[in-house]
């Protein structure tokens, strides 16, 4: 069971990736950003991907 859990967590956090992904593609079409905003923006969003790749990873399904 516990493989199971580990693909379907797998398959989430690629998800979520691609997500993340998919806002900054948006926010870098939508706005114009000086080069610390930018940075300031991913550091963020990479901030976050850690973030739920911590939870992802210790946290069980429900």
């Amino acid at each position: 069971m516990a493989s199971v859990h580990e693909k379907i967590k797998a398959e989430l956090l690629v998800e979520i990736y691609a997500n993340i992904d998919r806002i900054y593609d948006s926010i870098e079409q939508h706005f114009v950003m000086d080069e610390i905003r930018r940075d300031n923006v991913i550091k963020h969003l990479n901030t976050l991907k850690d973030e739920l790749y911590f939870v992802v990873k210790t946290t069980p399904l429900s």
